[in-house]
């Protein structure tokens, strides 16, 4: 478990100088791992096909009614289909289109299932350069992930919510990249749906609060 935090940088920063401004507004960013999908290996399904069960619609159902009262600018997801039958769902509540991003797709670990993937998911957190045939890196998964951050923000000056679906260890990347803290057993204990807040204040991206961290607040 991470511990709590609320507000504040997460990673240590030189002091900026106080005349030191930015024009770019206050963007939230709200990170939604999918729902329950089918599980891999599941007949005739590739893996990026995977849809939800039906335990898993009714809990993506349920996050969109508890984000009713959130206002939010646009939504993203990852091309998989676990992840747009989430976020779907909120957008349809509000009348809002989805737009896919590749680079918000789940770090490939492997082209191959194998019955040592734990050790290997285990090993790939201990060694962020590690990567099976065919798989990525943590590193390199977590570079694109956060520059995908990074592009929103440019795409986005004047600041709002996004909201983005996503994976859960893609998203646990992007976390660890604010917070060290964040590893192999925050990664297993992701609930699916899980929901996290980062913000971005013109300078740089804190997270706000999420599960594993303080509760998120928002509205």
């Amino acid at each position: 478990m991470v511990p709590a935090r609320t507000n504040g940088p997460i990673v240590p920063v030189p002091a900026l100088d106080s005349r030191v401004t930015s024009s770019l507004g206050a963007l939230d960013v709200l990170l939604v791992r999918h729902a329950e999908p089918v599980p891999v290996g599941t007949p005739d399904v590739h893996d990026e096909d995977r849809p939800l069960t039906d335990a898993g619609r009714a809990a993506a159902r349920e996050l969109a009614a508890e984000l009713d009262g959130w206002e939010i600018t646009a939504i993203y997801s990852s091309p998989y289909a676990r992840s747009v039958e989430t976020v779907r769902v909120i957008a349809e509540r509000r009348g809002m289109a989805v737009q896919l991003l590749d680079d918000l797709r789940e770090r490939r670990l492997s082209t191959e299932l194998h019955d040592g993937w734990h050790a290997s998911l285990e090993r790939a957190w201990t060694d962020a350069e590690y990567a099976m045939a065919g798989g990525e890196s943590g590193r390199e998964a977590q570079r694109r992930a956060v520059g995908t951050l990074d592009l929103l923000r440019v795409r986005h000056p004047d600041g709002g919510r996004l909201l983005l679906g996503s994976h859960g260890n893609l998203i646990s990347l992007i976390l660890q990249a604010l917070e060290p803290g964040v590893g192999f057993e925050f990664h297993m204990a992701m609930p699916m749906p899980a929901l996290y807040r980062l913000t971005h204040d013109g300078l740089r991206w804190r997270i706000m609060g999420g599960h594993g961290f303080a509760p998120v607040d928002g509205g």
